[in-house]
């Protein structure tokens, strides 16, 4: 088997821009970079462009009532409209199926990051039937507080071969959840005041703010690749462009 591959990828799923900034800021102060997906238009693209740390792909939203648009089609045309350098895309609550995918094929998308496989090893890029490249995720934070699994340094110490994605959510580091009760008490308190994730502030944040939960743990993940950099993979259209060569 290959030795470890450790990606660090991002959904953006319209957080505030001072927390992706915090992303970026870490990334840049640890020499690392970092793929991160992209819900929406803001200032925040163009510094994660800017920073060169980051590609940026796409994080469709699919479900019914969707602000990206009814059919699939419509959907990649809407976020491709804002990142039209993306080649890539993990689909928001994880949606897979035979119809994403053959809309990734038909929009020159050349892999798909949604499947997951949390700590298992050996995994390595699948080339599927459309040609698009299925990338699957290793750590995924949201699933493992909902699990009741918070992430610390047993995923670090025990390296298994192969792909290793990380995905983070900005909001979820943000708040360093040690589990999702935060998260819900935020979303509760900014609906109650009529204020949008995308608008709300530290200030709004800070009463459900944790300690040790997923913003800790990958400031732990970040400094140990800093120190590895052998472990390090670079952006994920790398390995989906090595398993279609």
């Amino acid at each position: 088997m290959t030795s470890p591959r450790f990606h660090l990828t991002f959904d953006q799923d319209w957080a505030p821009d001072w927390a992706v900034d915090g992303i970026i800021e870490l990334l840049d102060r640890q020499g690392l970079t970092g793929t991160f997906f992209v819900t929406h238009a803001s200032p925040v693209l163009e510094r994660l462009r800017g920073s060169g740390r980051f590609e940026l792909g796409l994080h469709p939203n699919f479900l019914p009532g969707s602000s990206h648009g009814s059919t699939p089609a419509d959907v990649l045309e809407t976020l491709q409209a804002i990142v039209p350098e993306a080649v890539g895309a993990r689909a928001h609550y994880l949606v897979q199926g035979t119809p994403t995918l053959q809309a990734y094929a038909t929009h020159n998308l050349i892999y798909d990051a949604a499947s997951l496989r949390d700590e298992v090893a050996g995994l390595e890029p699948f080339l599927s039937w459309t040609g698009v490249v299925d990338l699957p995720i290793w750590f995924e934070d949201d699933v493992a507080l909902q699990r009741g699994r918070p992430p610390g340094s047993h995923l670090l110490t025990s390296a298994p071969p192969g792909l290793r994605v990380f995905n983070f959510h900005p909001v979820l580091v943000a708040l360093d959840a040690c589990g999702l009760q935060g998260y819900a008490g935020l979303k509760t308190s900014l609906a109650e005041r009529n204020i949008r994730l995308v608008d709300a502030t530290p200030d709004d944040f800070a009463p459900f703010v944790e300690r040790g939960g997923v913003g800790t743990f990958l400031r732990e993940l970040t400094t140990f690749l800093e120190e590895r950099p052998h472990l390090r993979g670079n952006f994920l259209s790398d390995e989906a462009r090595a398993a279609r060569s």
